[in-house]
């Protein structure tokens, strides 16, 4: 009974689209935060920009790749979204639901760096039943 509940089309669309909005909007906050630390570490001991960008470089690969993933499932999840439900409710949920989540709970539960990995694996995971119906 709770399976088939949890199953429900809505549900796996808000949890697939939360989590992946959740970890794209995490993964924005990390690359923000070491934009704007590095600009003021290179700020305050003159530093050359190419400095830097290379320290840039070494956060963005790991969190850039998830926020790219999540905006990928996020995508997939309004797909499913359209898919099975009338098209406002899908694009309500993309612009006032998904954020809305993310800054009321998901922001609060996990760190930037950490919630963008788990959210984005979050993301997958729950999207795994929704890829199941499309190969059905």
């Amino acid at each position: 009974m709770l399976q088939e509940a949890l199953l429900d089309p809505i549900y796996l669309f808000t949890i697939a689209g939360g989590l992946a909005m959740a970890g794209a909007l995490s993964s924005r906050q990390v690359m923000q935060d070491a934009l704007t630390k590095e600009q003021a570490e290179g700020e305050a001991d003159n530093q050359q920009p190419v400095a830097a960008e290379a320290a840039q470089e070494s956060v963005a690969k790991r969190y850039l790749i998830a926020g790219n993933l999540a905006v990928i499932a996020l995508v997939m999840a309004m797909v499913y979204g359209w898919q099975e439900f009338v098209w406002w409710i899908p694009a309500a949920f993309l612009v006032v639901t998904f954020p809305a989540l993310y800054y009321v709970f998901f922001a609060r539960m996990l760190t930037s760096r950490g919630g963008a990995l788990l959210y984005t694996l979050g993301a997958w995971a729950a999207l795994v039943p929704v890829i199941g119906q499309w190969i059905a």
